[in-house]
């Protein structure tokens, strides 16, 4: 994951977002979605 992180910050990115999910899927009952952006 570092290597994918570094590749986007040699473009000029300086800002990673990372997502992350927890439920059973829409279909199925709720679903809690988060996105955390943090600076260095």
């Amino acid at each position: 994951m570092l290597s994918l992180e570094d590749e986007y910050k040699s473009k000029g990115c300086d800002l990673i977002i990372g997502i992350d999910e927890a439920g059973r899927g829409p279909l199925a009952g709720p679903v809690v979605a988060a996105a955390v952006a943090l600076k260095e």
